[in-house]
């Protein structure tokens, strides 16, 4: 669901910063993602795109302690968030 992620090589300038500091990658899958944006809906009153949420979803789901996440969006089909939204809104 993240279609804004989807890149087959990264860019030219972007590959050394990467290989500079990155220590690791955490893999997220379409559920996390959408958990994320749902969290941050009902949590925060954020509407997050998919690709925004994953570093959300990636730190939801590493849980340990305090981190910084750039979250970003509102470009998101309007069907798929109206299904977050109803979640949101569920009790557990």
């Amino acid at each position: 669901i993240a279609d804004g992620l989807r890149v087959r090589v990264p860019g030219e300038q972007t590959w050394p910063v990467l290989q500079a500091n990155v220590d690791r990658v955490v893999l997220v899958n379409d559920a996390a993602i959408r958990q994320a944006m749902q969290w941050a809906l009902s949590e925060l009153r954020l509407v997050l795109e998919p690709s925004g949420a994953a570093a959300l979803a990636a730190a939801l789901k590493e849980s340990r302690g305090r981190c910084g996440v750039i979250a970003t969006g509102g470009n998101v089909d309007p069907a798929m968030l109206a299904r977050i939204a109803q979640r949101a809104a569920s009790p557990c």
